[in-house]
C-alpha cells in the first residue's frame, strides 16, 4: 500500500482538489495530512474525506513530513504537495518502479497549470534525473524501510528535499518517472518565473557546495506552499 503524506499550511483553496484526484487512483492507499499550523479551513476540509488521517506538528516541511511518515502503514511513502495532482495512473507507475529491488526511491517529472513558454522548458528539464532538476514539488516517493534507514527528512528550514535525495542516491537507485505531475505555478507567477528558477538553481548549488540552510533561507521568499 502507498501512504500519501501531504504537508499543509493554509491550503484551504487547494486541499480538496488534491484529495479528490487521489480517489481516482485504482490502487489501495491511505492519506495523511501533516499540518504545520494552518489558520484557515484546511483541517476541516480534509476531515470530510474518507481514509484521511491528520497529524499536527510544528511548522516546517521536514518536520511535518516526518510526523506524517510516523503514522504511515504503507510500504511506500509518497510526499505530495497540496497544490499538485498525480497523473491518473500515478500509483501504478510508482509500483512498477519500486518493483525493482535496487530502487530506493524516485520522483515524477513536472508540468505546470500555466501555459508559459519558460515553464514548459523547465518542465522538459525536470525529466532529467539529476539533483539540480529534482525538487519536492515533483512528488518524491521512497520505500518506508529506506526512509527509516536514512533517518527521514532532516530538520532544516530549506533544502530538505535536496538533502533526502543526496542520501537516497547514495543508498541505491533513484528513478525519475517521465509522466508528469501537475503543480501550481503560483510561486513563479508571484515572484517572477525566470527570477524564481534562477534562485532555485543557485540555492541548490550553494547548498551542495556546503552553505548552511539557515543562511540560504534568508534569500528565499516566504513559502506560499504548505
Amino acid at each position: 500500500m502507498i501512504s500519501v503524506i501531504i504537508p499543509t499550511l493554509n491550503e484551504a483553496q487547494s486541499i480538496a482538489a488534491c484529495l479528490e484526484r487521489l480517489y481516482h487512483q485504482p490502487q489501495s492507499f491511505e492519506v495523511i495530512v501533516a499540518d504545520g499550523g494552518s489558520q484557515d479551513q484546511t483541517s476541516e476540509i480534509a476531515s470530510h474525506f474518507p481514509r484521511v488521517k491528520q497529524v499536527f506538528s510544528t511548522r516546517g516541511k521536514g518536520q511535518q513530513m516526518n510526523a506524517g511518515a510516523d503514522l504511515a502503514t504503507g510500504d511506500i511513502l509518497l510526499f505530495l504537495h497540496a497544490d499538485t495532482y498525480l497523473p491518473p495512473d500515478g500509483f501504478g507507475l510508482i509500483h512498477t518502479v519500486m518493483g525493482d529491488p535496487n530502487v530506493v526511491g524516485g520522483s515524477f517529472s513536472l508540468s505546470f497549470d500555466c501555459n508559459n513558454l519558460f515553464l514548459r522548458f523547465y518542465a522538459l528539464c525536470s525529466r532529467i534525473n539529476h539533483i539540480l532538476f529534482t525538487y519536492g514539488d515533483q512528488t518524491l516517493f521512497v520505500g518506508k524501510e529506506a526512509f527509516r534507514t536514512i533517518g527521514g527528512y532532516k530538520d532544516i528550514p530549506i533544502m530538505e528535499d535536496i538533502d533526502i535525495q543526496l542520501k537516497l542516491r547514495r543508498m541505491g537507485k533513484f528513478k525519475k518517472i517521465d509522466t508528469p505531475v501537475v503543480t501550481s505555478a503560483r510561486r513563479y507567477l508571484k515572484y517572477g518565473i525566470l527570477r524564481q528558477q534562477i534562485l532555485n538553481t543557485a540555492l541548490v548549488i550553494l547548498y551542495y557546495s556546503g552553505v548552511s540552510p539557515a543562511a540560504l533561507k534568508r534569500f528565499y521568499p516566504e513559502n506560499t506552499k504548505g
